[in-house]
């Protein structure tokens, strides 16, 4: 499990606004960078050094998607819904490494993906770290697409199930999805508990912003709000009215609660090495704790700067150029991030080939002599 993927019913709101009101030391993995040049099966080891910070960790990667409901009932709502996703996408990236997507749904029924499931959905499954990007996606946000509604509930426990299970989260990230809605949601297609099992099976955090008060009851749906949706499926749910830095501080205050304690350190680059270099490591020292094979252990928290040494070998399988990221990982999140690149050395030349070499050109030059006699 992910650090910081129960924090949905416990935000430690002091801790985020501590990290949000100022600049905050980063955990850090030195050095910074390295670079060689390996010939294809050499190595090389290093010692990385891993320092996790009392005061948390800035530099963890988080992955948001935003889900907005576009049915007609949002109509006096959606533009506050498109600024509050844009207020939560500026405020996280500022602080976070942060990778976003953009989604839609409604009420209407779509066809289907041809696998047999219901996508009634309309959002970007790849998440990327534009902004820019990002931002236009919220910006084209259009009320009354993919349709206008008529009724509800909407889709959104689908979507919430399609992006949880087909989202390009990163490995080891923090996981959102942010919906934000007015009504509740169908589970007549997708159960609570099959939605749920999705939300929990990938360890993403639900995070519902509720803009209405509507409250109905519908044949498709055991919920008659919108917050009664989100909180069947574990999500915690703030009013419109909450600022987007209280809501980014709760958030925070979640991750980093996530890494308060924690009981494994070691690094690893999570495969990204491959197919040229592979990489293997092994702990030297472990602060309070012990070194098992490639992992740091023990009763860890932040009360102190703590500090992991590890020996990291890599080695080159394949030719070819490669610059990837080796990370400190704190129970199997990314805490911090250095990059390594490698090129490709020539092979050396064994000696018995050089004498052949040699051989050679003797034979080349006995050669031109007699054709000059």
């Amino acid at each position: 499990m992910l650090p910081g993927h129960n924090y949905t019913r416990a935000w430690a709101l002091a801790a985020a606004l501590a990290l949000w009101g100022g600049a905050a030391a980063a955990d850090t993995i030195s050095p910074e960078t390295f670079s060689a040049e390996l010939a294809v099966g050499e190595s090389v080891t290093i010692e990385k050094t891993v320092v996790i910070e009392s005061t948390g960790p800035t530099d963890a990667l988080v992955d948001a998607m935003f889900l907005i409901d576009t049915s007609g009932s949002m109509g006096g709502a959606i533009g506050g819904a498109k600024a509050a996703a844009g207020s939560l996408l500026s405020g996280l990236s500022s602080t976070f490494n942060l990778q976003a997507g953009v989604g839609v749904f409604s009420e209407g029924n779509k066809p289907g993906n041809g696998d047999g499931t219901r996508n009634d959905t309309f959002f970007n499954l790849d998440l990327t770290a534009d902004t820019t990007t990002v931002q236009s996606a919220l910006d084209a946000v259009m009320l009354g697409v993919p349709d206008g509604g008529g009724d509800f509930p909407e889709r959104g426990q689908d979507a919430v199930n399609d992006v949880a299970t087909k989202a390009s989260w990163r490995p080891g990230s923090n996981r959102f999805i942010f919906a934000l809605g007015d009504a509740s949601w169908k589970n007549d297609l997708v159960s609570d508990a099959v939605a749920q099992a999705a939300v929990d099976g990938a360890n993403v955090t639900l995070v519902g912003l509720r803009f209405s008060n509507f409250s109905a009851s519908d044949p498709a749906s055991d919920d008659s709000t919108f917050a009664q949706s989100v909180e069947d499926l574990g999500g915690t749910v703030f009013n419109s009215g909450t600022s987007a830095e209280d809501i980014i501080a709760n958030v925070t205050a979640g991750i980093a609660g996530g890494f308060a304690n924690y009981s494994n350190v070691t690094v690893g680059d999570l495969g990204t090495g491959l197919p040229e270099i592979a990489l293997s490591v092994v702990c030297t020292s472990a602060d309070i704790g012990a070194c098992a094979g490639a992992d740091a252990t023990g009763a860890f928290d932040r009360s102190i700067d703590r500090t992991f040494t590890f020996d990291v070998t890599f080695t080159r399988l394949a030719e070819g150029d490669k610059s990837f990221d080796t990370f400190a990982l704190v129970n199997g999140g990314i805490v911090a991030t250095e990059g390594d690149s490698f090129t490709t050395a020539p092979v050396p030349l064994p000696a018995a080939g050089w004498l052949m070499l040699s051989g050679l050109f003797g034979l080349g030059a006995v050669a031109r002599r007699r054709r000059k006699m």
